[in-house]
């Protein structure tokens, strides 16, 4: 990765970030409001619940850390998948396996969300992070030696 290129790695990541983002809220907004109110009543008699803006801003954070990160992995990926379409669909798929899949996993153990909330945020993460493997492959370019 002699010829890594930070700028190009930050804006994939910026716009892998966007598009996760953006499924993410349409997810638990527009789909999954109802849905929400009603798992933080009863979920606020066991433990404080964060304020909406607090939690926009981790979602945010989330979201940032997972676009850097496949957009990484697109770019390290380059010498074993080239540097195609399929490496950026490679990136967002273990993006999404890490992230939101692996994690669901952990929220089934401790029995913390609904089955639901977890079923249609797995289905719209993974349209992020899909989404966001395409922008990622169009937008990172290594720099030229």
């Amino acid at each position: 990765m002699k010829s890594f290129n930070v700028l190009r790695w930050i804006l994939a990541g910026l716009a892998m970030a966007v598009a996760i983002y953006v499924l993410e809220a349409v997810a638990n907004t527009a789909v999954l409001g109802n849905d929400w109110k009603d798992w933080a009543a009863n979920a606020d008699k066991v433990f404080r619940m964060p304020d909406p803006t607090v939690s926009l801003v981790h979602w945010a954070l989330q979201a940032l850390v997972a676009g850097l990160a496949g957009a990484f992995i697109h770019a390290a990926s380059h010498a074993w998948v080239g540097k195609s379409l399929a490496s950026g669909l490679i990136a967002g798929f273990v993006v999404w396996a890490v992230g939101w899949l692996g994690m669901t996993f952990d929220k089934m153990a401790m029995g913390i969300e609904p089955m639901k909330v977890m079923h249609i945020n797995l289905l719209f993460a993974i349209i992020g992070c899909m989404l966001g493997g395409v922008a990622v492959s169009y937008i990172y370019k290594d720099k030229t030696p």
